[in-house]
């Protein structure tokens, strides 16, 4: 029994480090909530915050596993950025506000979700999407399935190759039923999104050369969750689109934290070019 719960620990740690692709306090909502952004909510029931000009071009933000719009707090109050755009960040199916619908494994069906949140681009200029890490990968399957309404992706810190996406050890130890019911809540969920994103990515493989609009991959080179080889996958597959890689060679996973500035200049970059 002893060596069971080192190993279920062992196991609960390293889901912990490697499928949160934000920190779990992200999830809470901050207590300025009403100062910072506006809830809206889909005919799906997706939930979601808005904050900005509506009337603007859109961005839409797509956080991690597990995590929340909290994610990209400090891009819905950036007074460049709300100032210029409407900005929407999405409580992914599962989590945060939309945490009464079930999680959906399926990059398809998450970008079919994610679809719904088109209606709140009153502008007459197609969307940029900004994904990070899970979100980077989802934002992906969005732009090749709806390159008619979206306009830009820039995706960090984000697996899009198959190989790269593959589940490790400790998601699978997770995924055992002896194991699963000592993980938490949240990470049971992301663990659940996890497992089967190498046959995802693997379907969204083939559609990649159709992408044409400008693509920005940003990703660190001493990443530990998400493999810096991501960058020179996109390289080689996304050959259609305009695509402009930033490498940060002594950062990690979380760049969307430690370089908001730069991504904050991407997005009205990308922005412009719509």
């Amino acid at each position: 029994m002893q060596k069971f719960t080192v190993h279920s620990l062992t196991a609960l740690t390293a889901v912990t480090l490697t499928c949160a692709c934000a920190p779990l306090f992200v999830s809470e909502d901050p207590d300025n909530l009403s100062e910072i952004a506006t809830e809206v909510t889909t005919a799906s029931g997706l939930k979601a915050m808005q904050a900005g000009l509506p009337t603007q071009p859109m961005v839409l933000f797509i956080h991690g596993t597990p995590g929340s719009w909290h994610a990209f707090k400090d891009y819905l109050e950036h007074p460049k950025l709300i100032s210029e755009l409407n900005l929407v960040a999405v409580d992914r199916a599962g989590f945060g506000r939309s945490s009464q619908l079930p999680v959906v494994p399926s990059l398809t069906q998450q970008s079919q979700l994610i679809a719904s949140l088109f209606d709140l681009n009153l502008s007459d200029r197609p969307i940029v999407l900004v994904g990070h890490s899970l979100g980077g990968s989802i934002g992906l399957r969005v732009a090749s399935d709806h390159g008619e309404a979206v306009g830009a992706l820039l995706s960090i810190s984000a697996a899009l190759s198959p190989v790269l996406g593959q589940p490790r050890w400790y998601n699978r130890l997770a995924a055992l039923p002896l194991v699963r019911h000592i993980v938490p809540g949240d990470l049971q969920l992301a663990n659940a999104e996890i497992m089967p994103l190498r046959g995802e990515l693997e379907i969204l493989r083939g559609q990649l050369a159709k992408i044409r609009m400008p693509v920005t991959i940003i990703q660190g080179s001493q990443d530990h969750l998400v493999s810096p080889d991501n960058a020179d996958y996109a390289e080689d597959n996304l050959i259609n689109a305009q695509l402009k890689i930033d490498r940060f060679p002594d950062e990690g996973h979380f760049i969307v934290w430690s370089h908001v500035d730069h991504v904050v200049a991407e997005i009205l970059r990308l922005s412009k070019q719509i």
